[in-house]
């Protein structure tokens, strides 16, 4: 099972590769989209797209990605050649800082 799993994704890879026009090298669009956000963040000045205090909703969506390729050779490879490996730890810090804070939610603000 696990080699038809492998197959599979292997050639749904592929078939996403060529239907999106990634070319031969996929992994040059993550750098571009690396380096697209790391120049918005100096574009703002801030640490955070958020702000310097605190990340925002888009930081913690492009963490999430990032997060999901964690200990793969592409985010190795991204850290290698972007510049987003700082702001990467800098969110990572803030989200296991507030890790288990929860702060009440009202419905009914005034």
């Amino acid at each position: 099972m696990v080699h038809v799993g492998t197959v599979a994704m292997y050639l749904i890879s592929k078939r996403l590769t060529k239907k999106h026009g990634l070319g031969d090298d996929p992994r040059s669009h993550l750098y571009e989209a690396c380096d697209k956000w790391t120049n918005a963040l100096e574009k703002k000045k801030t640490k955070f797209l958020g702000g310097d205090k605190e990340p925002n909703l888009a930081d913690l969506a492009v963490y999430g990605i990032l997060c999901s390729m964690e200990g793969c050779s592409a985010f190795k490879d991204c850290l290698d050649n972007t510049k987003i490996g700082h702001w990467f730890y800098d969110v990572k810090a803030k989200v296991e800082a507030n890790r288990g804070n929860r702060k009440p939610v009202s419905l009914y603000s005034a």
